[in-house]
């Protein structure tokens, strides 16, 4: 038994760490060459649900997703009931609801399952997409025998064990939803579809021939599309893409994308109900003229017209003396408040050089 065990944790490698160890292979944990973090830590703790949180996430998953330590991650997570953030893959929500179906279910997880379909159905669950992520050990040892979480959910399905290695045929990284599982026989007879070409690529392999003409004929596909109009920012891109100028519409579309991006963290305009509240700012208002500009938005007839109203107004303001000078003195006195140190020495200085050369300062005799 011993030499048995021996020869299959060489072909599975033990990817356990210690309780105080594996944080220090997490990817969000990782640095540069002079010390400095390679990620901003506050990516996995996003604020709020809006397009900018959501995209956030997104980013932070997307790291969690090449972590060697994602698996251990997510079952602290789940053990110490961390309720906010992103840990393991999953966002609080989806965390939520591995925590509500351990509650339904009466009890938590078995530490040994007494079999390869109990060890799915205690150490898995199915996302809202259909993919299935793995929340046990990994590897799992079931009945005196470790298997990878592939090999649990491929023979708990067929009743067999794969031939060869078992790799995922879909894009969500760590799917181990027997649909989306492929042995070597199943990848031969699923070449030339996008998904197998990503597959070829996460190997690190030459894709094949059928691979390459699906790719290609996808490609010129693309590229025969009827161009994007005028006005947007597909448009823009297309412009760029043939080397020519862009048209007056096409930049003026960008810019507010770009702009829209800046502020809400997407390029794509938010509907009024959607929109969260610019500062308390109403329309009517010069706040409320801000508030369209910040969104890239073309500003109501009421907030125009109370920017040009206090655009008028700022126009024919009188200018006032600045300090500093007789005229700022003369004002202070003129408003019956005491002047202030600067005008108090401008005045002196006036006095005296009209004492002595009968011109006030700044004028010859």
């Amino acid at each position: 038994m011993t030499a048995i065990f021996t020869t299959l944790t060489k072909q599975v490698p033990n990817t356990l760490e210690p309780a105080d160890r594996w944080r220090e292979r997490a990817k969000c944990a990782a640095t540069t060459d002079d010390g400095m973090p390679m990620y901003d830590p506050e990516t996995w703790h996003p604020v709020g649900t809006g397009p900018g949180a959501q995209q956030q996430t997104d980013m932070a998953k997307a790291v969690c997703h090449r972590c060697p330590v994602m698996d251990a991650c997510l079952r602290w997570a789940l053990e110490q009931h961390e309720d906010t953030g992103v840990w393991g893959g999953l966002d609080e929500e989806e965390r939520r609801r591995i925590h509500r179906r351990r509650r339904i279910s009466g009890a938590a997880p078995k530490p040994r399952p007494t079999g390869l379909q109990a060890a799915l159905a205690q150490q898995s669950i199915t996302l809202p997409d259909g993919h299935v992520m793995w929340t046990g050990s990994n590897p799992v040892r079931v009945q005196g025998i470790c298997y990878t979480p592939g090999q649990v959910a491929w023979q708990a399905t067929y009743g067999t064990a794969p031939e060869g290695r078992l790799s995922t045929g879909c894009d969500q990284p760590g799917c181990i939803a027997p649909s989306h599982l492929l042995d070597p026989a199943r990848r031969a007879s699923q070449h030339g579809t996008p998904a197998s070409y990503k597959a070829h690529e996460r190997r690190g392999e030459e894709p094949c021939a059928a691979c390459k003409a699906d790719r290609a004929a996808r490609d010129r596909a693309r590229r025969s599309k009827a161009p994007a109009k005028c006005g947007t920012r597909s448009g823009y891109q297309g412009h760029r893409r043939r080397g020519e100028e862009a048209c007056a519409p096409c930049r003026q579309a960008n810019a507010d994308a770009d702009r829209r991006l800046r502020n809400t963290g997407t390029t794509k305009p938010l509907a009024d109900n959607t929109r969260p509240p610019a500062g308390g700012a109403r329309c009517g208002t010069p706040e409320g003229y801000k508030a369209h500009r910040r969104w890239a938005e073309k500003a109501c007839p009421a907030c125009l017209e109370a920017h040009q109203a206090t655009a008028r107004e700022a126009a024919d303001a009188p200018s006032l003396p600045t300090c500093g000078t007789r005229s700022g003195y003369d004002t202070h006195t003129a408003r019956g408040e005491a002047p202030c140190r600067p005008c108090t020495d401008a005045r002196e200085r006036t006095d005296w050089l009209l004492r002595q050369t009968g011109a006030p300062l700044g004028r010859t005799a």
